[in-house]
């Protein structure tokens, strides 16, 4: 206590030292103490019987002095040392000098602060009483309650009246028209649109009723629930799934069929165990499938549960990771309860009819796998501390819990648990395996034909003939064995140990081996290229025919200016030249070289002088065949030769390409396609037999002794399909060492197969069906099984059913204030993912509240509010503040009571889309895979592919949405926009084919009737007469300036540059 006791003189010391300055309680002191202290000392905690929200609450628990802060306990606490200081240090960062001497300063200056009522209870908090419809207001000003027919307007004109607010009139018809068209379908009215003289209510409902509608909604709510394709490095997916496109397709359905909000909540939460047999239900759940994250499955469910707590509750239940919530009644406890819910859930593909591969498609979905999955509270939110002690069972928050259904488990059907039962998938797997048989037939037809057009070859006339055995020879060119050599031509003599060619020839001096050379030879010779005429060229012949027109063979040329080593071939006596074997090389006459040449089947490797030239293949060989060297152009010198079999381990380089076919390939490929043609029979009597087992297995009536039997014939025609299979990759595997070991150990486990199911001991697997996703990156495909649990855990359901339920006081609420400020441009409730205790009461609680319950009781129809929404009055006021009532403006200059439309500006996709729409060039296709974003995509926004690896470049610059988080866009003015809209492809293409609409669709040819149809089918108004007179006089500079030929051309020009500029008008991307 004495160290405290000094620790405070000090500190007040050091702080008198500093200049007084007025401090204001509610922006300096208060923030400062709810972030530092009201976790502890405020509504949800009351530690040491401390409250610290008011200065009346400071009062009466005796933490402060006015006008002593050295006496103060609240002061004293905050300059303790760490044992006692407050914050503790596992709470947060003590307050720094600055924020002390703040404190300081308010409590000797007598702590002065307004009246300030003392906060609520938290089951008292506007947000957390159950939504109770409020009676429309009577009105009892000017505006009679028959004329305001609209509860909304009846709200808040009561509360105009009583702060004696003017509204502005309503909007032009055609402006509101376009708000109205922008707002409902995203896209802008045509010009006969805008001339609609219907009723309003007529024109709201048609627009409501249309696809077009339900698009642009859906990407609203994609926003909210973070609609991401998948992306990851490479093919790894690791974030989001692939086809998560039928989740955004559902999303548009249900929006188009106005199902209930409450029922898309359940569906997405819970749709696999709400409707487990329905594929059109499961797609909902790619909610949930869109959180995938491979590499750490806390990241993965700490993101599910923080955005299903923001987007359907406005809670920010991830504040509760690690501690409790410090400004919300959500306890640490609560989080990791909700973290139950989750736990056993995974995510995998199911197959859609008519497609197997599921890269080309697949359903993204949610099942509950691990069931017997604990949940461990995270000490302080680390998952590497889990606390053993602490029970932790599924549940929602405490304070909103009395209305919770209990969980039961969910009875799976086997459509569910078993994907390959359905029908639709032995179809479509059985096809498939037919069509591989067909494949497989015509694949060994191709090849019994091929190896049919082979040369017959004499059959050996031995064994030892097949067996040649081949000796090595070594030359040193001291003298030659007639019985091994035979010189042709003129000109050969020995000179000190060489053998030389004094003539140049062309093919007329040989030196031929009498013997057959080895298939597979190592040959090395060193040889000078003594002189010559043209070529200079040494050749080295090998696989020669006795007419000579069949050889393959390596030269080098001494030949200037391109002398090189060639690998080349004569086929018919004509030679050919490879550029695959060709490589330049300086060879000189007069110097030795040692060139070495080694072959195997038609591989061949080449070195000069111990250096590595190149690897390529040869066409084809002889199956025997001659070895000659000769001069072509050149005279020569051979100093010595070496030629010996292959080595079998010799190792050669691979050469780039695929080897050609050799008369023993082409016999190889038969045999691997017969066996390729027997494995794929083998698979389908496999098939067969195993979907006539499962049918048994997962039927209800089946009988016990018919099951067993089907498992059994299943189990055997899985062995012999596995060992079918193995064979077929023994032969592929070549002489791959890893490869035949792993072909052998799947032939040696095929037949112990065989063995155990001929003995009535053997086990059949299910159909695979699916596609589970990988729940770490060390997993592939085999960890999983082909079925899954036959039951589910019914969390899910129970979470959903507490979240739609008409007790709980946030669902609609939050709903209501998302579709409210996206008509009306501000929220009821500003922050429109938190309507946790910091969340003031919202101006307008009593209309947030009518609207909520009218939601609920109109069955959760989102299209009745849309509709009570934009057929209000207050809807259809002008945005201008133009002759607006100055007492009103200077009043409520932030518009809090809606006395005016709010502008606002086009989103991303509206921007884009208007302009592709304006031009006729919008492609309104609905549904199917996402595409690839780019200028000369015609498709909806909507349909683009969305990811952190793809984004559309145009859209990015209009605030589009954020991948993590965006329940609210951005909306910002910055250069890159007018950059964009000014320059990008797809402005200038639209703002000439939006001239040509215009201009075809008036019969008045006038430069003034084009310039009044623009600003019309642009910005929804005529221009004024300064305008029209500018927009003209800018047509006339530009035709002046123009070097096009045509006087029509340079009209037609000067009127799609103005078009482009009106893109540009402000007007165009506002809405007014």
């Amino acid at each position: 206590m004495q160290a405290s006791k000094l620790l405070l003189a000090l500190t007040i010391v050091a702080l008198c030292g500093q200049p007084a300055a007025a401090v204001d309680y509610l922006t300096d002191i208060k923030p400062m103490l709810e972030t530092k202290c009201y976790s502890c000392h405020g509504v949800l905690k009351q530690e040491a019987d401390l409250r610290l929200e008011t200065r009346a609450l400071m009062l009466e628990s005796d933490s402060i002095v006015p006008g002593n802060a050295a006496e103060s306990l609240l002061f004293e606490r905050v300059c303790s040392p760490d044992d006692d200081r407050m914050p503790p240090p596992e709470d947060g960062a003590a307050l720094k000098p600055a924020e002390l001497a703040l404190l300081k300063a308010w409590i000797d200056a007598g702590a002065i602060a307004p009246d300030e009522p003392t906060p609520v209870a938290p089951e008292q908090h506007w947000s957390f009483l159950t939504v109770e419809k409020p009676p429309i207001p009577k009105l009892s000003g000017t505006v009679s309650d028959s004329v305001i027919a609209n509860p909304i307007d009846s709200f808040l004109q009561a509360r105009r009246e009583a702060l004696q607010l003017q509204v502005q009139p309503p909007a032009d018809r055609p402006l509101a028209l376009r708000r109205l068209y922008l707002d409902l379908i995203g896209l802008p009215p045509t010009s006969e649109q805008l001339a609609d003289e219907r009723p309003w209510d007529q024109i709201v409902d048609e627009l409501l009723a249309s696809p077009e509608h339900a698009q642009r909604w859906a990407r609203h709510w994609m926003d909210i629930w973070r609609y991401s394709d998948w992306y990851g490095l490479g093919v790894q997916l690791r974030n989001s799934q692939k086809h998560i496109w039928h989740w955004r397709d559902w999303i548009v359905e249900s929006l188009q069929a106005d199902k209930g909000y409450d029922q898309m909540v359940m569906e997405m939460l819970a749709g696999d165990e709400l409707a487990p047999s329905d594929p059109d239900v499961l797609r909902a759940t790619g909610f949930l499938a869109r959180n995938y994250y491979l590499f750490n499955r806390t990241t993965w469910l700490d993101s599910t549960i923080e955005h299903t707590g923001k987007a359907f509750l406005g809670l920010t239940l991830n504040c509760a990771k690690c501690h409790d919530h410090k400004y919300d009644p959500i306890t640490h406890v609560d989080y990791y309860r909700m973290r139950a819910i989750f736990e056993p859930h995974q995510v995998r593909l199911d197959p859609v009819p008519g497609e197997t591969d599921f890269e080309k498609d697949g359903l993204p979905r949610v099942f509950d796998d691990h069931l017997q999955a604990e949940t461990f509270l995270h000490l302080r939110g680390d998952p590497t501390k889990p606390d053993p002690d602490t029970e932790i069972t599924p549940g929602v928050p405490a304070l909103l819990a009395s209305f919770a259904p209990p969980v039961e488990p969910v009875e799976l059907p086997a459509w569910a648990y078993a994907p390959g039962s359905r029908d639709y998938v032995a179809r479509d797997q059985l096809a498939d395996a037919k069509q591989r048989i067909v494949a497989a037939e015509a694949e060994l037809q191709a090849a019994e034909q091929k190896a049919a057009q082979l040369p017959k070859t004499p059959e050996p006339t031995s064994e030892a003939d097949d067996e040649t055995e081949y000796a090595a020879i070594e030359e040193s060119f001291d003298a030659l064995d007639p019985k091994r050599w035979e010189l042709v031509g003129e000109g050969w003599r020995f000179e000190e140990g060489k053998l030389l060619q004094t003539i140049s020839g062309r093919d007329s001096h040989f030196l031929h081996l009498q013997t057959p050379h080895p298939r597979d030879f190592d040959l090395t010779c060193q040889y000078t290229t003594t002189g010559g005429d043209t070529y200079k060229s040494v050749m080295f012949r090998f696989d020669d025919s006795a007419d000579g027109k069949f050889n393959n063979y390596v030269y080098s040329s001494a030949h200037e200016p391109g002398p090189k080593v060639q690998v080349a071939y004569a086929r018919e006596g004509k030679s050919n030249y490879p550029g695959a074997g060709r490589v330049s090389r300086q060879i000189a006459v007069g110097k030795e070289y040692k060139l070495r040449i080694a072959v195997r089947d038609t591989l061949i490797n080449v070195w000069l002088d111990d250096e590595f030239l190149l690897a390529t293949h040869l066409p084809e060989r002889r199956e025997s065949g001659r070895f000659s060297i000769s001069g072509f152009d050149a005279t020569l010198a051979l100093n010595h030769l070496s030629l010996a079999p292959l080595a079998a381990d010799t190792k050669l380089q691979a050469a780039k390409g695929k080897a050609p076919a050799t008369p023993a390939t082409i016999k190889q490929a038969v045999e691997i396609a017969a066996a390729k043609l027997q494995a794929a029979r083998a698979a389908e009597a496999s098939l067969t037999a195993t979907i006539a087992a499962d049918r048994l297995r997962f039927a209800e009536d089946a009988e016990e002794a018919a099951t067993t039997a089907a498992a059994s014939i299943a189990a055997l025609r899985q062995a012999e399909d596995l060992q079918a299979t193995a064979e077929y990759e023994l032969l592929l595997a070549g002489e791959d060492a890893n490869k035949r070991k792993a072909a052998e150990a799947k032939r040696a486990k095929a037949e112990k197969q065989r063995l155990a199911a001929e003995a009535g001991k053997g086990k059949y697997k299910s159909v695979r069906a699916s596609q589970k996703a990988l729940e770490t990156p060390a997993h592939n495909d085999s960890y999983y099984g082909a079925t899954y649990p036959s039951q589910s855990t019914g969390r899910r359901l129970a979470l959903a059913r507490w979240i739609t339920d008409r007790k709980n006081p946030l669902t609609a609420r939050v709903a209501v204030n998302h579709l409210w400020v996206r008509h009306f441009g501000t929220p009821l409730v500003e922050s429109v993912f938190d309507f946790g205790l910091r969340a003031k009461p919202p101006e307008h609680l009593a209309l947030l509240d009518y609207l909520a319950a009218e939601l609920m009781e109109s069955g959760w129809s989102m299209r009745h509010l849309h509709r009570m929404m934009v057929t209000s009055q207050t809807y259809q006021l002008s945005a201008s503040t133009v002759d607006a009532d100055a007492t009103t403006l200077a009043a409520d200059p932030t518009n809090a009571f809606y006395w005016r439309m709010n502008t606002r500006r086009m989103q991303a996709q509206t921007v884009r889309d208007s302009l592709l729409h304006l031009a006729g060039e919008l492609d309104l296709t609905a549904g199917g895979p996402s595409v690839d974003p780019g200028p000369k995509s015609r498709r909806r926004s909507l349909y683009f592919k969305h990811s952190r690896d793809q984004q559309d470049k145009f859209l990015s610059m209009f605030d589009d949405a954020d991948l993590l988080q965006c329940y609210l866009r951005n909306e910002s003015i910055v250069p890159q926009q007018a950059l964009a809209m000014a320059n990008s492809e797809l402005s200038l293409t639209m703002s000439e084919k939006i001239a040509q609409r215009i201009g075809d669709a008036t019969s008045d040819p006038s430069l003034a009737s084009f310039i009044d149809q623009a600003f019309l089918t642009l910005l929804a108004r005529l221009p004024a007469d300064p305008e029209r007179q500018a927009c003209a006089d800018f047509c006339h500079q530009l035709v002046d300036r123009s070097t096009l030929e045509s006087a029509a051309e340079r009209d037609v020009r000067a009127r799609q540059r103005l078009i482009h500029a009106l893109l540009n008008h402000n007007d165009y991307i506002s809405i007014r």
